[in-house]
Formats: structure tokens, C-alpha cells, sequence
């Protein structure tokens, strides 16, 4: 099926938030990346492939099981619409999911993000998350964006397996969540350390920015801040990467139940 000059603009301009939130949509790309959405039953607009992709018998299969329509366009075109340098030949236009705030009082348990800026750290959080079993995540303003080509990569494929809620206010967030009695803790330097923590359920655990950690408000509406104590004797690593504090944490809040 051919692809008009417009669409594939449209298509292209999806590497920029405002398209994605103008169009509700995002590109996933890759094989994995695609067969993912596929598995998922993710919402697909359509499937973008090239020739020589699409002899492949992995990707002639994955068409196969795509519900969508397939476009076929030159490896030298699908280089203009692919965010990455290295094109595997197919991509997919995939429905932007997100979950209003307010209706997150259901889950049991949710990963809040304040304010974390690096879209392989946002990305990598959501794949732990998912691969832990945590109900959804959240993000507050000056996080990056859920739908962004290197969150979609880095989740690898993991944007199905929860629910994903940007949230316009962090602290009112946590506020409304503690009114239908969950609990908030907070990765936080000067918090209770990780290996005396005794999490309860339902509960927010709110991850805080590269730089800064959390921002003022947030902590105030902690409930227990939680901290992941360091070798004293090794002064050069000032802190852990946060995606890696949220494994240790979540593993902590999830894995043993």
C-alpha cells in the first residue's frame, strides 16, 4: 500500500512532542520493538516496512499478525522517518495510551517520576516496573515524556504492560492518593535505609530527578523517605543512577511478595 508525501511528514514529525500530543500518536521502531506492540495489541495506525525487511521471514510474519495496514517504502525514505541512525527496516505507528491521575486509586501499587529528565533513565523505569509487577506509572511536570523514541526503545517494549499517567502536580497527586490510604515514600538520601524498609500496600514509591532528587513539595508529602546506603570508603560515586535506585528499590517493594 503506497504512503502519501503527507503522511509520511506526519509519520516524521512524530520524533517531536508536539506532533505526538497534537496526533496522539508515537513511532516504535525495530523488530522487537514492533513485535512487542504487536503482542501487546497495542493500538496500531499502521505498519511502515521495507522491501528488504519485509522478505525477511521474521518481518513477513509480524506483518502477518500486525492488524494494521503496511506500507512499503524505500530503505533511503524510511531513513527520513526513523528517529534512530541505524533503521531495521520497519516501524509502527502506534495510539499514544495515558491514564487520567484520578483513576489510579485502584492499583495497588504505582511508581511516581519527579521530575527525571533522561528519557533512557524514564524508559529503563517503566521496563522495571512492568518486570516487577507494578500497577502504573506517573510523571510530574519536567520528566520526560512517556512516548519520546528513546523512552520507547529503552522500555523495550514494556509501554503495554502498565498504565502511564502524566500528572500536571506531583505533591496533589500524592495528596489525593493518601486520601484513599496509600502510603508515599520517596528515594531520598536521608531516608530510612533500603534493607530496614517495611513497605506497605497500596502504595506510591516516588523516584526524583538526576540532579536534584525530589523536589521540596514532594518530599513534604512523603509519608517515609528511603534511602539505598553506600560503601563510605568509596567517596567517588556521589550517588547511584536513579534507574538503578529504582531496581533496588522496587525489587525491595516487590520482589519478595
Amino acid at each position: 500500500m503506497p504512503l502519501s508525501r503527507r503522511r509520511k511528514h506526519a509519520i516524521a514529525q512524530l520524533t517531536r512532542k508536539r506532533s505526538r500530543d497534537a496526533a496522539g500518536e508515537m513511532l516504535v521502531e525495530g523488530i522487537r520493538g514492533v513485535e512487542s506492540a504487536v503482542a501487546a495489541e497495542a493500538p496500531l495506525v499502521e505498519l511502515v516496512v521495507t522491501p528488504e525487511a519485509a522478505a525477511a521471514p521474521r518481518v513477513a510474519a509480524l506483518l502477518e499478525a500486525a492488524a494494521a495496514p503496511v506500507h512499503t517504502i524505500p530503505a533511503e525514505e524510511m531513513r527520513t522517518l526513523s528517529a534512530t541512525a541505524t533503521s531495521q527496516g520497519v516501524l509502527a505507528v502506534v495510539e499514544t495510551h495515558r491514564t487520567p491521575p484520578e483513576t489510579l486509586t485502584d492499583a495497588a501499587s504505582v511508581l511516581l517520576l519527579d521530575g527525571v529528565q533522561d528519557p533512557g533513565n524514564v524508559g529503563t523505569m517503566i521496563r522495571t516496573a512492568a518486570w516487577f509487577g507494578v500497577d502504573a506509572v506517573a510523571s510530574a511536570p519536567g520528566t520526560a515524556g512517556f512516548f519520546g523514541p528513546k523512552v520507547v526503545r529503552a522500555a523495550a517494549g514494556s509501554l503495554w504492560d502498565v498504565r502511564l499517567s502524566p500528572t500536571a502536580d506531583a505533591a496533589a497527586f500524592l495528596e489525593q492518593m493518601r486520601r484513599h490510604d496509600f502510603r508515599c515514600y520517596g528515594a531520598d538520601l536521608y531516608g530510612t535505609p533500603a534493607a530496614h524498609w517495611a513497605p506497605a500496600r497500596p502504595a506510591v514509591l516516588v523516584m526524583g530527578s538526576e540532579a536534584h532528587g525530589l523536589s521540596p513539595a514532594v518530599r513534604d508529602a512523603l509519608d517515609e523517605p528511603v534511602a539505598i546506603p553506600g560503601s563510605a570508603s568509596r567517596a567517588g560515586a556521589e550517588s547511584l543512577n536513579v534507574a538503578v535506585a529504582a531496581g533496588i528499590l522496587i525489587h525491595a517493594w516487590h520482589g519478595q511478595r
